[in-house]
This record gives C-alpha cells, sequence and structure tokens, in this order.
C-alpha cells in the first residue's frame, strides 16, 4: 500500500506531534478536522477540539458531534482489520455522561474485541482529561472499497 498519502504530521499548537489525515472525506472535514495519535503499543487516540460550531443550543457539544467522533474512532480503531476491504458501520452504540464544552479537547480512545470475516465489533470512550464524556461501541460490516 506505498501508493496512500502519508499522514500529515501538526507543527505546533493544541495538537502538535498529532497527525492529520491525508485522505479527502467531505463530511469528517466539515465537522472536523480530526486528529490523529497512534500510541507505541498499536493503539490510536482521535481526538478534536469544541470550537462554537460543535455546540447544541444548550452550549454543550452536539451529541450528533461526539457521535460522529466515536464513529470516526471506531473506524480508525478497525484499520488494522481492513487492509483488504472497506467497512461500514451497522451499528453504534453511545451512553452521554458529561458534557463537552467550547475549548475542551476531546479525545476517543478504544480497541477492537473481535474482527471477524463479514464484522468487526469494537468499543471505545470519549474522555476531556480524566472526565468521562461518552462510552460507546459499535459493529463494523466489512464491505468494497466504495461501501458496497
Amino acid at each position: 500500500m506505498a501508493d496512500q498519502p502519508k499522514p500529515l504530521q501538526v507543527k505546533d499548537g493544541d495538537f502538535k506531534g498529532w497527525f492529520l489525515s491525508p485522505f479527502h472525506d467531505d463530511y469528517v472535514n466539515h465537522i472536523g478536522p480530526f486528529y490523529y495519535l497512534p500510541g507505541a503499543d498499536g493503539t490510536m487516540q482521535v481526538a478534536l477540539k469544541v470550537e462554537q460550531r460543535h455546540l447544541n443550543g444548550g452550549g454543550i457539544m452536539h451529541g450528533g458531534c461526539l457521535l460522529s467522533l466515536a464513529d470516526t474512532a471506531l473506524y480508525v480503531f478497525a484499520l488494522d482489520n481492513l487492509q483488504t476491504s472497506g467497512g461500514v458501520t451497522m451499528q453504534l452504540d453511545a451512553q452521554f455522561l458529561s458534557p463537552g464544552n467550547l475549548g475542551d479537547i476531546v479525545i476517543a480512545t478504544g480497541e477492537i474485541t473481535r474482527a471477524g470475516q463479514s464484522t468487526i465489533f469494537g468499543r471505545g470512550q470519549i474522555k476531556v482529561g480524566d472526565r468521562m464524556v461518552m462510552t460507546f461501541s459499535g459493529v463494523i460490516k466489512r464491505a468494497s472499497k466504495s461501501g458496497a
């Protein structure tokens, strides 16, 4: 897979040392940017800084934005299992525990719990520092690269 573009490393700011995806994804680009940080143990963190545009009418991070972060993170966690296929989310369950606030850096961490021939199962959590914001679990169905 040498023809894939390399991730772009952030040089300064809140996400110095993190990476941005080099792939074009209109939806993720619209609500992001999302930042990615691989761990030495192979785990991956996915993060977003909460901006005014991410807030709902109550002044806290919109639940749909948190779900988008969880969905993106679940896919990122599954990338090693999707080397020869694409994937689409079949199921995403979430428990909202506390709000994300303007200026917060929300970070998703998690793991793949099972990878079968047609489905991949994962779970994760989204935190601001030590404060749990949301937990989630989901199922990805393997699909062609076009999503069919």
